[in-house]
């Protein structure tokens, strides 16, 4: 009589692991919407203009002394 009115341990740690399992998974799904994707931009960023040397300016001396 007493087996029936609680529950057994086992069952009890099986659904607080599953439970915790399911709010893990929730939270970092949440993590990835507010932070990763927050600051995305709209468009692919141009990888070439990144790493493009800036342009230098030709310093053409025409007065040989």
């Amino acid at each position: 009589m007493q087996d029936s009115l609680i529950a057994k341990p086992n069952i009890l740690r099986w659904e607080i692991a599953v439970a915790l399992a399911i709010k893990l998974i929730l939270l970092v799904g949440l993590w990835f919407i507010i932070f990763r994707w927050q600051d995305r931009p709209a468009t692919k960023p141009d990888i070439a203009a990144h790493f493009a040397l800036p342009a230098a300016q030709a310093n053409v001396n025409t007065h040989h002394p």
